[in-house]
């Protein structure tokens, strides 16, 4: 009997060792854009960077999917994550202010581009708001109550995914 106890608590150890983590996302989530972080905590798209190239300092791609406990921006990484350093910080809204605005408790659990933001500590670059959704639950999206998803990508990016970079 303890044989079997054993082999069976052994069994669930190494199954969950290499379990693979899930994203926490809304449903009709479907992009293929990396997240773009800038100065370790400012989520900004493409276009906050993208007549700037002379204000990068500094920038670095994450591509592999880093370990939920160690990183803060686990949940924002399935598409691959570009980190930038910019001369100028760009103007943001927090969290708390979002949530205010719509009249959602300042705590509330906010989304970007359809994945959960894990951690309070990030801000969202103000000019690459292109569009804020207020998403009540319901049994397609199970979420517990409402809760903002804040648009970075274009409607077009949405649908037909980001345009691949050629390296020159």
């Amino acid at each position: 009997m303890n044989k079997i106890l054993f082999t069976f608590i052994f069994a669930l150890f190494f199954s969950n060792i290499y379990s693979q983590e899930s994203y926490v996302k809304l449903s009709f989530t479907k992009s293929n854009c990396p997240t773009i972080i800038i100065e370790k905590d400012i989520i900004a798209n493409e276009s906050t960077i993208g007549t700037k190239k002379d204000l990068i300092l500094e920038m670095s791609v994450l591509k592999d999917k880093p370990n939920r406990k160690e990183h803060k921006f686990f949940n924002l990484t399935e598409n691959g994550i570009v980190f930038f350093t910019l001369k100028n910080k760009p103007t943001f809204k927090t969290q708390t202010e979002l949530n205010e605005f719509f009249g959602i408790e300042k705590n509330n659990e906010i989304y970007v581009n359809g994945y959960l933001i894990e951690n309070s500590d990030f801000k969202i670059a103000t000019e690459s708001i292109i569009e804020i959704e207020l998403i009540e639950p319901d049994s397609e999206n199970k979420l517990e109550r409402k809760v903002i998803n804040v648009w970075t990508l274009t409607k077009e990016e949405r649908t037909n995914g980001c345009k691949k970079q050629n390296a020159n």
